[in-house]
């Protein structure tokens, strides 16, 4: 096994760096899309699986043909392909982010090219020779940059993706990567300019695989970190809906109730009229049917969508608002024929108006606190917008999500996260602006009819 080892190190170590370069730049690709935009719902449970068979594909190839330049554009192309066929977003958007990944590897490319020459000059060896050591190192210098290049695009793009910190985590450990390569090109530089026997160039090879092995390990424990982490935030979420249930139920209980008395109240309203009319007092009369209407209107429904459990929120949320003196504009069309789920509808609008009425809470002056609701769409898909004042900027630390302004940031913090996770179901996206003290919210959902 030790001689077999020893006299093929050179194109062993060589050909495990091609496949570490190779999963290396399909690794980032997958990171990056997944950064800047969402796998739609049918791919997002196995958004990996082409990435790890275009991997293994180059892979294969290498083994049989030697790539070169060819490696890159299959990666682009497919990349392309990827982009179009399982994420979702705008043509526009995706041929920038297609443009801005080759790019990278253009400019990768030529740094290492440059880089390389002036190794070669410092280190005494030609550029244009061909051995295991300039072919190992060009592919090292390329991966290296290439990590920098990731990170300045973050920084560049800051706000605009998906989950950037965790974008950044993952840019972090592909250092590990990287470093072994490094430490394959100084294993293959000792190999050729040293006078080794073939044991000591053996052990050098079985280094080699147990740093592989390291580099598998810290990946696994990485990922099964993240996916605990997901794991733990959807119960979070899980956790915050069932809890908003359980308040929207209690809000509808109290509307009941509210609803109950006035049904008992009408009745006395009713005998009091009777006995103003026999006694002719009509002006009486005209006097207490306005004190009427003030209640009517504060206990009439706003347009109905269709849905009931959506009508009691929208006017559950409504009666809320006239109860901290906030001004309420609602748009609001039928939903009866779609297929969103009025649980989910329930989700979404609870969140929303709760956030608005919150904000609106912190304004002193009664007569700037406003909720401006518009739902309307066709039966291809529903949007959903929500405009309230703010005196509190919201700090961003996402590209849609902004932090609590409570204390208890652990436990709080969720609406926002809660609604996106929901428009997600329907494939859609959720929208966030705050400019000049007015915050807006933008959900759109894809939707079919029944």
């Amino acid at each position: 096994m030790l001689e077999f080892i020893a006299e093929n190190y050179q194109d062993i170590i060589l050909n495990t760096a091609r496949i570490f370069s190779s999963v290396f730049e399909i690794m980032l690709a997958y990171l990056l899309l997944n950064n800047f935009f969402r796998p739609r719902a049918k791919f997002r449970r196995y958004d990996y699986v082409p990435f790890f068979l275009l991997a293994a594909s180059l892979i294969f190839l290498q083994e049989y043909t030697p790539l070169g330049k060819f490696k890159y554009a299959a990666e682009c192309v497919f990349l392309m392909i990827f982009l179009l066929v399982m994420y979702s977003g705008k043509l526009k958007t995706k041929l920038t982010a297609a443009a801005v990944f080759i790019s990278l590897l253009a400019v990768s490319v030529f740094l290492s090219e440059l880089l390389f020459s002036l190794l070669a000059s410092h280190m005494q060896f030609s550029p244009a020779e061909s051995t295991e050591f300039s072919s190992l190192l060009k592919i090292t210098l390329s991966n290296i940059i290439m990590i920098p290049l990731a990170v300045l695009i973050s920084v560049l793009t800051k706000g605009r993706g998906n989950g950037s910190s965790a974008f950044r985590m993952w840019i972090t450990l592909l250092l590990v990567p990287a470093v072994t390569l490094i430490t394959f090109s100084v294993f293959q530089y000792i190999i050729e300019t040293y006078d080794l026997n073939q044991q000591i160039k053996a052990y050098i090879y079985l280094s080699c695989v147990g740093i592989i092995i390291i580099n598998a390990v810290v990946f696994i424990l990485f990922w099964f970190n993240q996916r605990q982490s997901e794991i733990k935030r959807e119960n979070d979420l899980l956790n915050s809906q069932l809890a908003l249930q359980e308040t929207s139920i209690k809000n509808l209980e109290n509307a009941y109730n509210r609803t109950r008395n006035f049904r008992h109240d009408i009745k006395n309203h009713i005998l009091t009229m009777n006995i103003l009319a026999e006694n002719g007092d009509i002006g009486e009369i005209k006097k207490y049917l306005k004190e009427m209407s003030d209640i009517l209107d504060e206990s009439s429904y706003v347009r109905i969508t269709g849905i009931s459990a959506v009508d009691a929120i929208l006017n559950e949320k409504l009666y809320e608002a006239q109860g901290n003196s906030i001004t309420t504009n609602y748009d609001v069309t039928r939903l009866a024929h779609n297929s969103i789920k009025p649980v989910d509808m329930c989700i979404i609008l609870s969140n929303a108006l709760d956030n608005a009425i919150e904000a609106n809470t912190a304004i002193e002056d009664p007569e700037k606190r406003y909720i401006k609701l518009k739902i309307h769409g066709d039966e291809s898909f529903t949007v959903i917008s929500v405009i309230n004042p703010t005196v509190n900027v919201p700090v961003r630390n996402s590209a849609s999500g902004y932090r609590t302004s409570k204390k208890d940031a652990e436990n709080h913090g969720f609406g926002l996260r809660s609604i996106e996770s929901t428009a997600a179901k329907y494939d859609g996206e959720m929208l966030t602006k705050c400019e000049d003290g007015v915050f807006t919210l933008v959900i759109r959902l894809n939707v079919t009819t029944d």
